[in-house]
């Protein structure tokens, strides 16, 4: 074990050197992005190992050989977080001593804090489920595909007593809260019911979307993010008119459930019952939602959408459903992304007379959009197994941005002309 603890010590030691005289000005951006990603690599070993040993400290106590009462303060002290942050790691630490698999994947150095947070919270109520996490870490899963799975894997284990209790335990947790930061502005934070919510996010949604393309898209210069807010704020002052967002824009709430899970009134297994930009449901909260006039219910049943196609840019009801009951989040591996999704005609452009039917349309977001369109990525496979394939010179951030502002240029006045020779009859 001296042996270890000496070979722990020089790699530590190293590293610590190679960040003393690292100069980031002396390298290129693509040394910079390798040197981080190796960053990155030791980064996840070293919260590996502290996952490992943390719990054989809790259990000696040698935490106050250290001068620290508590077992969090001392984490708490040597990572710079605070107590509450360092208590939820040594919980996590201590589920996934329990737990072979998770062990396993400690030992391999493969996990994160943040992944391990989530796979410990999953196991502490399925027990046996977090195999279907770690299969996902392998593949590259990005953050929000890991939770989603075990967002939707809880939904699946929990009764409809459990279900109840965990919404009215939300509910009564409710909250705004609001405080001006000292860098200047106002940060928030809310807290509420996934149904509740459903009833005013597609609104917030359907103006932002209006915002965003009214400002050029991706190739504007503010994020669809950012007139996410400004979209709030108009709904809130009622500046938009108690319309909200004009005929046009689509403010339907969108159920996403298999047949079987409707007619059971519960999911099993990998059953879906979704509100689309939200996530995992109860089909009891979810039928909540049935007296809403703005309700949308996409009912998966084995339906066969491959034949329908259309010439024009404007996709059937029909495909466009079977879009979003297969591509729930951003189709590129590693992004999981669930809001503001586009269409994008994925492997012949419309622009070349692609057919737009579903074995050539793909959901994207924005950011993703932009680096097939104008970085020149490729998405290739078929749902479940898409594979990102990059250029065989990709284009920096900054170029694809340049291209998008561009390309926004000169839709503009395209657009304008379309509107005089064709003007919405409202």
């Amino acid at each position: 074990m001296e042996t270890l603890h000496g070979e722990l010590e020089r790699v530590v030691h190293d590293l610590q050197v190679v960040v003393r005289t690292g100069i980031p000005g002396s390298v290129s951006g693509d040394q910079a992005r390798l040197f981080v990603e190796l960053f990155s690599e030791a980064e996840r070993a070293a919260a590996s190992g502290v996952a490992l040993f943390t719990p054989r400290v809790v259990e000696s106590g040698s935490f106050a050989k250290a001068g620290h009462a508590s077992a969090q303060d001392w984490l708490g002290s040597l990572s710079g977080s605070s107590s509450g942050a360092a208590k939820g790691r040594l919980a996590a630490a201590e589920r996934a001593a329990a737990d072979p698999s998770l062990t396993g994947a400690l030992h391999e150095g493969a996990l994160s804090p943040a992944q391990l947070g989530v796979m410990t919270k999953l196991a502490s109520e399925v027990p046996g489920a977090t195999g279907d996490l770690l299969e996902l870490v392998e593949l590259g899963a990005s953050h929000q595909e890991l939770t989603d799975t075990a967002a939707r894997l809880l939904a699946t284990a929990r009764s409809r007593e459990t279900e109840r209790l965990r919404r009215a335990r939300v509910h009564a947790q409710r909250h705004l809260r609001v405080h001006q930061v000292d860098s200047g502005g106002v940060r928030g934070e809310f807290l509420c019911d996934e149904v509740a919510w459903a009833r005013v996010g597609p609104l917030v949604e359907a103006r932002a979307k209006e915002l965003w393309k009214a400002s050029g898209g991706s190739g504007g210069g503010e994020s669809l993010e950012a007139h996410r807010l400004d979209a709030l704020i108009e709904l809130l002052s009622g500046s938009v008119g108690s319309g909200g967002p004009s005929k046009g824009a689509r403010c339907q709430t969108i159920v996403v459930i298999d047949a079987a899970a409707l007619r059971r009134g519960t999911t099993q297994g990998d059953e879906l019952c979704e509100i689309e930009g939200i996530g995992p449901v109860s089909v009891e909260a979810a039928t909540e939602l049935l007296s809403e006039g703005s309700l949308r219910y996409l009912v998966r049943e084995g339906f066969d959408i491959k034949t329908v196609t259309k010439s024009t840019r404007d996709v059937t009801a029909a495909i466009e459903a079977a879009l979003i009951v297969r591509d729930r989040t951003c189709a590129r591996p590693g992004c999981g992304k669930r809001l503001g999704l586009e269409k994008d005609h994925r492997q012949v452009d419309y622009a070349d007379d692609g057919p737009t039917e579903l074995d050539n349309l793909v959901r994207l977001c924005p950011d993703c959009h932009a680096m097939k369109t104008d970085g020149g990525w490729r998405l290739e496979g078929q749902p479940g197994a898409w594979k990102w394939i990059a250029p065989a010179h990709p284009k920096s951030a900054k170029y694809i941005a340049r291209a998008r502002k561009l390309a926004a240029a000169k839709a503009k006045p395209r657009a304008a002309a379309r509107q005089r020779n064709f003007p919405r009859k409202d």
